[in-house]
């Protein structure tokens, strides 16, 4: 505030602007409603565990954390793919755009199968670094060997929304996860589980929603021009 740089800081010019504001809410917004919803499907996803018991609760719990981690680098390279691609639009740079959108997708796929396979193989030996029950531990690799191998469809989807919501097409990728993530999730749940009693039920949602969600997301990137989103916005 004292300084007589360009950086200075004068209170009585500080003000929002309206259209950056409008395009922030816009591409915003619908990210923060697809996480709110997951969220409460999460809870309804998590209620249906509960009802297999402790060992249930505590072995899944003991997966969830390594998934977690599992999984960090590949949230971290689809936060890059969203401002490398949002940056590149709006340079005008669509063919660098596409190319690096096509090959960070590749390696959050293959990154990821990568990490899924090891948690695959080592799931007894990690998930007893949680829990020392063996009905727990079962519990845990039991989901481990039906999610982890399907990791690269998690990626897709990742990935893929965040090519488009640098694209501008927040809402694409909101629509696709409340719809398969959320609706489609809790409406099988709800079904399949009183008829089979099983937690192999639970467990397998997860892969048919992410599959989903990868199919209509590929396709969507496939047919829709989201490479001149930003201009026919602009028009």
């Amino acid at each position: 505030m004292t300084t007589k740089e360009e950086y200075r800081v004068e209170l009585r010019k500080i003000r929002f602007d309206p259209a950056m504001l409008r395009r922030i809410v816009n591409y915003g917004l619908p990210s923060g409603l697809q996480n709110s919803v997951i969220g409460l499907a999460n809870v309804v996803v998590q209620a249906n565990i509960n009802v297999f018991g402790t060992m249930a609760v505590a072995g899944c719990g003991a997966y969830g954390k390594l998934e977690g981690f599992a999984f960090l680098p590949i949230t971290s390279f689809t936060i890059a793919l969203t401002t490398f691609v949002g940056q590149n639009l709006g340079a005008g740079q669509h063919e660098r755009a596409k190319r690096g959108a096509a090959f960070g997708v590749v390696v959050c796929l293959v990154a990821a199968e990568l990490m899924g396979l090891l948690l695959y193989l080592a799931a007894p030996l990690l998930i007893g670094l949680f829990t020392s029950e063996p009905e727990a531990i079962a519990f845990g690799v039991g989901k481990s060997r039906i999610c982890s191998l399907f990791f690269f469809l998690l990626a897709a989807s990742h990935s893929l929304a965040a090519v488009l919501r640098g694209a501008g097409k927040a809402v694409i990728p909101m629509i696709s996860m409340l719809s398969f993530w959320c609706v489609i999730r809790v409406s099988f749940l709800k079904i399949a589980v009183p008829i089979f009693h099983s937690i192999d039920v639970v467990n397998w949602v997860y892969p048919l929603t992410w599959c989903l969600s990868t199919i209509f997301l590929a396709v969507y990137t496939v047919k829709a021009d989201w490479v001149h989103a930003f201009e026919k916005e602009k028009v």
